[in-house]
């Protein structure tokens, strides 16, 4: 019951802001930054990380919210933090740059590189 309070309550952007703001701390820099990144309010990107969440997450990722649910002071904040926290992992994830393998052309065990020549059809 209380994952579907996130759902419907932290989809509204607004409620989603408040919600971020409550938190604080690093995890509302962090939506901040991230947000400020992407050109969005951070209620616009809380709600979509929340909607997100909701559409793509596993079985382990909804067995890990309701284990940071469990027990917390502030069940629904916990939970929206865990949601956001996920997303914004991900998302990190998405944009590191990852290492070209070069395009130059490839050397032969000799040392030298192989060159392909083209002949156009007649």
């Amino acid at each position: 019951m209380l994952m579907a309070d996130i759902l419907h309550s932290c989809t509204d952007e607004g409620i989603a802001a408040a919600a971020v703001a409550s938190i604080g701390g690093p995890f509302a820099a962090a939506v901040r930054a991230e947000a400020d990144r992407a050109g969005l309010s951070v209620g616009a990107l809380t709600s979509s990380l929340v909607s997100g969440f909701a559409r793509d997450a596993s079985e382990r990722d909804w067995r890990e919210l309701a284990a940071a649910m469990t027990g917390a002071d502030q069940p629904v904040l916990a939970g929206l933090q865990a949601m956001a926290e996920r997303a914004l992992r991900q998302r990190e994830r998405a944009t590191r740059i990852r290492p070209v393998r070069d395009a130059a052309a490839p050397l032969h065990p000799a040392g030298f590189a192989f060159l392909t020549l083209y002949r156009r059809p007649a």
